[in-house]
């Protein structure tokens, strides 16, 4: 401390010119003379002063001993580099800086003491390539045309296609109608086919068809990162509901319409089953063009729908803990939804998508689950109970069309090919990256086959038909070929071949069963069996001299025919004793 009054002392100004104007923390040293001290004060003393020239920008602060601006404690992480000249911020890809509030647009050399960081790990949308941005141009560490916060929604100009995650532009804003009138017809002649073909789980040629086409949908990132090829990928996509084509449904649409979309095909699909249901009770005409394929064909609709729904719903309920560094130092976390971080979980907008998932969960899937792996121990102990039995009467036409194929103590196995989707599913939409988690969801698949084919092996078969029993194994065995072959080949181009290999074999059985119940439902109509006997007499009156080899006329007689053989009549009997007698004498 001085001691000179402050009218004693003799101060001047001095000038001081800095080598650096930006950004930078200055020194400055003043040494005082001793005579200029008062006795206490020691020789050759100084006094220190600091000063910053400009303050350091979001995501920027000073560093004590380089004396200029370096990575904020919100940016700083391994791999991230910062540099002060240009503002540019550097890492090696899979990661997302930037401002919690990126719609607010901000200079690069911006201060702002309010401004919180996000520095987290950006697995699904952003590059894996090594970038380099500023935090005012965040969508620099996104791909397929993504931005935003964590590379969560759309840039501008651009829309989330239906068919994959990417994001593009929509030319046409009419073009919605006509996708929706499409899709109507799309759904309309799907009930048709299957109703047409009794192409239904009440045959039980597609348990396994269905297991294979949900998993290897569900698979196809970890199987092949190319993906399949076209045609195959079509008919996979087709089967699981899914467009398997990229369309612009509507310009603006985001993640949370595209997840209300999801929901919106399975239902329309079990209405248009449930409306020809009621009109077969009304109108006799359309009952008997029905038959008894409308309880059968819905039983198939709930069963193509499970696996989307419940992966929708998984999607809907996942949530994402963010720490948000800010720049009074404070670290507070934050709840976003994680297939969209720019939408905060269950609140807002998101609480209404959150509820409907519950809803559908508690009322269809976890009932859905429960009555076909239980519905043995239902209907033997609970059905009993008159409170229960006009609940169990509904649904139990719907459980007897999975059941039916089974043997009698297998009934459950249905349900519990529906709960070992449930793991499988919950592994693949929860994982942050396919690519870190390539071994472990291998893993995780390669264990539910191997319980499931060890179950099916250790019973016998659980199918009434032993054709019905080789056709699941022979679904699971190249499930087990798809994995082995990823597990074993690093070489993408290797694993590509060997995966769409697998997928034409799917497809030649799935036409191959097309087929088969095509063939059953022809077998069935009057016209075929003339037809047929007609062509094998065509064929046979080319040769007169060979004897046939099958005698069609025998081979078509009608169900009265064929019980007069085995049962005579009177007058037959008659006859035949006459001629016995004649012969006699």
């Amino acid at each position: 401390m001085f001691t000179y009054s402050l009218e004693e002392a003799n101060c001047s100004y001095f000038e001081y010119s800095p080598a650096q104007f930006i950004y930078t923390r200055h020194k400055v040293v003043l040494s005082l003379p001793y005579n200029e001290l008062v006795n206490n004060f020691a020789p050759n003393s100084h006094i220190v002063s600091y000063y910053t020239m400009h303050e350091c920008p979001i995501g920027f602060s000073m560093d004590s001993n380089l004396r200029t601006c370096a990575c904020s404690q919100g940016v700083s992480r391994e791999n991230v580099t910062c540099d002060i000249a240009s503002q540019n911020i550097s890492h090696n890809g899979l990661l997302w800086i930037g401002t919690y509030h990126t719609s607010t647009p901000f200079n690069a050399n911006a201060t702002n003491p309010n401004a919180c960081i996000i520095n987290e790990d950006c697995l699904l949308y952003c590059s894996p390539n090594p970038v380099t941005f500023q935090l005012n141009d965040t969508d620099t560490q996104c791909v397929d045309n993504r931005g935003q916060r964590m590379c969560g929604s759309c840039r501008e100009r651009y829309s989330l296609l239906m068919g994959s995650n990417k994001c593009g532009q929509c030319h046409n804003n009419y073009m919605m109608i006509a996708w929706i009138a499409l899709f109507a017809v799309m759904g309309v002649l799907l009930v048709v086919l299957l109703i047409a073909l009794n192409l239904t789980v009440s045959v039980g040629t597609l348990n396994g068809l269905l297991f294979y086409a949900n998993i290897v949908k569900l698979y196809e990132p970890v199987f092949s990162r190319k993906g399949a090829l076209p045609v195959l990928n079509q008919v996979i996509s087709w089967i699981n509901l899914d467009f398997g084509f990229e369309i612009c449904f509507y310009n603006g649409m985001d993640t949370y319409a595209k997840q209300w979309l999801q929901f919106a095909f399975p239902f329309y699909l079990w209405f248009v089953i449930i409306v020809i249901r009621q009109l077969c009770r009304r109108y006799g005409k359309i009952s008997r063009l029905m038959g008894s394929h409308a309880v059968p064909v819905l039983s198939t609709l709930f069963l193509l729908s499970y696996t989307k729904l419940v992966r929708t719903i998984f999607i809907v309920l996942n949530k994402r803990e963010v720490a948000l560094h800010c720049t009074n130092e404070s670290i507070r976390s934050v709840s976003l939804w994680y297939e969209d971080p720019n939408v905060e979980y269950a609140k807002g907008k998101h609480a209404w998508l959150f509820g409907f998932a519950l809803f559908v969960s508690i009322t269809f899937v976890i009932p859905y689950t429960l009555f076909l792996l239980f519905n043995p121990f239902i209907e033997k102990y609970l059905s009993n109970y008159k409170l229960f039995r006009k609940c169990w009467s509904r649904f139990k036409p719907i459980v007897d069309a999975y059941s039916g194929p089974m043997k009698d103590e297998y009934r459950f196995w249905p349900g519990l090919l529906l709960v070992a989707r449930i793991p499988i599913l919950l592994s693949v939409t929860l994982v942050d990256s396919f690519i870190q988690s390539h071994y472990f969801l291998l893993f995780m698949l390669l264990t539910v086959l191997a319980i499931v084919l060890s179950l099916g092996y250790s019973f016998r078969g659980v199918y009434r038909k032993r054709m019905h029993n080789i056709l699941e194994v022979w679904f699971l065995f190249i499930l087990c070929m798809m994995v082995g072959f990823s597990v074993a080949y690093t070489d993408d181009s290797v694993v590509e071949i060997w995966f769409n290999t697998c997928l034409s074999l799917f497809t030649a059985s799935f036409i191959l069963i097309v087929l088969y119940h095509l063939y059953l439902q022809l077998s069935q109509a009057p016209w075929y069996n003339v037809l047929v006997r007609k062509l094998f007499t065509m064929l046979y009156n080319d040769d007169d001299d060979d004897e046939p080899l099958l005698d069609v006329t025998d081979s078509h007689k009608t169900v009265d025919e064929q019980r007069n053989d085995i049962v005579p009549s009177s007058t037959d009997v008659f006859r035949h004793r006459r001629e016995s007698v004649v012969d006699l004498f």
